[in-house]
């Protein structure tokens, strides 16, 4: 009757605290379920809104350069005003993207054109061009806010116009995007525009709010008004006029919105109803663009949540309850209990657990007895446990350190698809499970970067100057277009410190694919081969052999159709069963009698290797890169 009763008083203490423990808990859990709902809106909000920003940016990117290019041509040609419908006619059937150009000249520019003179040329089909002068006292476009801020500009700026109907010269609604023309004397002459679509940015912000739709972030239900704008993105010119987006602002939300650059998650009540306000101005072109979310589709997953995790809570402190309950009903009999639990230890359950007691008597004395032992005897197990998996996780590290070092190189081709002017294609097969081999390249500003090499030694250490080489390339060619300057800066990096004496040996070229002039520096690697020939290349050391080398630099004119192949010592040192070296000459011989693309090269040239080289091991690491300029 008396451990009855124990029991009882020890059961209820334990029912107190753990319902108190759970109220506490589910009022953490359920807070911080809001608080995480309130931050994946903010980021849902800022990842849209970063994401229709850098569409636009590239657009505008694109746009600015066209112009650029299309200015100065007309700038060329201004002595005849058919050379500017020719330059127009030109410039735009290469930009079919474009609705129309046009370029508004000064008051009686061209005397025999009238006062109004302003070219314009559309597409009228995917395919055919239509020129018109759509200048007159009706359309007196010297009046026009497109005309007056493109004429205040400077040299080579622009600014993309709010979206208007062009009833005139694209015949829809589209945006223009305007920059100043000036004549050989550096005199303003006229305005030159590029007119765009307008429904692309539609699109954008309609295909922005499907996305959400389709992962099922926001269901609407037909018959709830509320429902229907959960979620929605609305983008406002610069007068606060909305440009694009399913619903719109009350005017006073509208200015709250336009007052500043930009909002990050704020709480406002716009047409009767509370949303959260995420905003943000778009760069250079002083529109707004606005992500509203419903306050009940903010809060929904913590309310949500917090309700799942209160079933799941209440259904497990009731389980919780019943097998405690027993428990204490059971640890009143320590004697038995502590026989079970030695017996479970004996066959190897080293983490049953022992029975607690109050009063440090005799079987207290053998109840930590057996806890000593039983943890160490789980301390044996599990020491043996990672000894034996140490030595299964050494081929494992190799593996994932090859495939560290293989995602650190380009590794999709073709790298860039939507490019006509250039094909690339490269491969690199290292000797072990990581080599000292490498090769890069990206494109920026009009010009392809690219690099090979080849660090002295082979295994985790050359692997390591290999990643360390290929960061520096990335980082320091990110800032400058000079080859001898990249290998210099690169060189004073790796030899600090060189205590291993380690070294690369590296070929950057700069390749203009605009110009086709290629720049190059190399540092005591092979010469590549151009159309069949080698590269002249002056001697330099490698790089990390001497921190103060002044490394030169060289540049040649690569035809049109011609293909750069580079390629590191693993391909003329492969050997065969005989020892015998593949060489150059055979390097030569396959290249000379090549006509293809670049992957179709590196192909024929690996065949040729392995066909040379037969069963034999491979000793040393064989990098390949080959350029097509088209």
């Amino acid at each position: 009757m008396k451990k009855s009763k124990l029991s009882s008083r020890i059961t209820w203490r334990v029912i107190l605290i753990m319902v108190i423990f759970n109220v506490f808990i589910i009022g953490v859990v359920f807070l911080f379920d809001l608080a995480v709902s309130f931050l994946e809106s903010e980021l849902r909000a800022q990842h849209i809104m970063e994401g229709i920003n850098g569409k636009l940016t590239t657009m505008l990117s694109g746009v600015e350069i066209t112009a650029t290019n299309n200015v100065a041509e007309f700038e060329e040609n201004l002595d005849n005003p058919e050379k500017v419908y020719e330059a127009m006619v030109h410039e735009l059937r290469y930009n079919n993207r474009y609705v129309g150009c046009g370029i508004g000249f000064e008051p009686d520019y061209f005397p025999d054109q009238g006062r109004w003179f302003e070219p314009y040329v559309r597409f009228v089909d995917s395919t055919h061009v239509e020129r018109e002068q759509i200048g007159s006292a009706q359309h007196d476009y010297h009046n026009q806010e497109w005309y007056l801020k493109g004429r205040s500009l400077e040299r080579g700026k622009g600014y993309l116009t709010d979206p208007y109907f062009d009833k005139d010269g694209g015949k829809r609604l589209l945006n223009t995007y305007v920059t100043p023309v000036f004549d050989r004397q550096g005199r303003r002459v006229g305005v030159y525009g590029i007119d765009l679509n307008f429904s692309w940015l539609e699109q954008t912000i309609v295909g922005e709010e499907e996305k959400v739709k389709h992962l099922e972030l926001v269901e609407n239900d037909p018959d709830d008004p509320d429902d229907e704008n959960a979620f929605f993105i609305q983008l406002l010119d610069s007068k606060g006029k909305k440009i694009a987006g399913s619903e719109t602002f009350d005017d006073e939300t509208i200015m709250t919105i336009l007052k500043k650059d930009s909002i990050g998650f704020e709480r406002v009540k716009a047409n009767g109803t509370t949303y959260f306000i995420s905003s943000k101005r778009l760069s250079r072109t002083g529109w707004t663009l606005v992500v509203a979310q419903h306050r009940d589709y903010v809060l929904m997953y913590g309310y949500f949540l917090g309700i799942i995790l209160l079933i799941f809570m209440t259904i497990g402190g009731i389980v919780i309850f019943f097998f405690m309950s027993r428990s204490i009903r059971r640890a009143v009999k320590p004697l038995r209990f502590l026989s079970e639990s030695a017996q479970e230890v004996a066959q190897g359950h080293f983490d049953t657990p022992l029975p607690t007691f109050k009063h440090q008597d005799e079987i207290a004395q053998l109840r930590d007895s057996f806890g000593t032992m039983q943890q160490s005897l789980k301390q044996y197990v599990e020491e043996l446990k990672e000894s034996t998996a140490a030595k299964a996780s050494i081929e494992s590290e190799l593996n994932v350190a090859h495939s560290i070092q293989m995602s650190m190189l380009p590794k999709t081709f073709p790298p860039f698809p939507e490019r006509y002017d250039i094909e690339i294609y490269g491969v690199l097969k290292p000797a072990k499970a990581v080599g000292g081999d490498l090769y890069d390249f990206f494109i920026r500003d009009e010009k392809i970067f690219f690099c090979i090499g080849d660090v002295s030694g082979k295994g985790v250490p050359a692997s390591l100057v290999m990643a360390v080489s290929r960061t520096l390339f990335r980082n320091i060619s990110a800032h400058t277009t000079e080859p001898s300057q990249i290998v210099q800066t690169m060189n004073e990096a790796i030899s600090e410190g060189n205590d291993s004496n380690m070294f690369v040996t590296l070929f950057v070229g700069v390749l203009d694919l605009q110009t086709g002039r290629l720049r190059y520096c190399n540092a005591a690697h092979n010469a590549p081969y151009v159309q069949g020939a080698l590269l002249p290349c002056t001697p330099n050391l490698p790089v990390g052999a001497m921190p103060d080398w002044n490394f030169t630099e060289q540049d040649i004119e690569m035809a049109p159709g011609s293909i750069l192949f580079l390629y590191t010592d693993g391909l003329t040192e492969a050997e065969n069963a005989q020892q015998q070296l593949f060489g150059e000459q055979r390097v030569t011989d396959v290249i000379s009698l090549f006509e293809g693309s670049p992957q179709e090269l590196i192909e024929t040239m690996t065949d040729a290797v392995h066909q040379f080289v037969g069963d034999t091991e491979q000793s040393d690491d064989l990098t390949m890169l080959a350029i097509k300029y088209k």
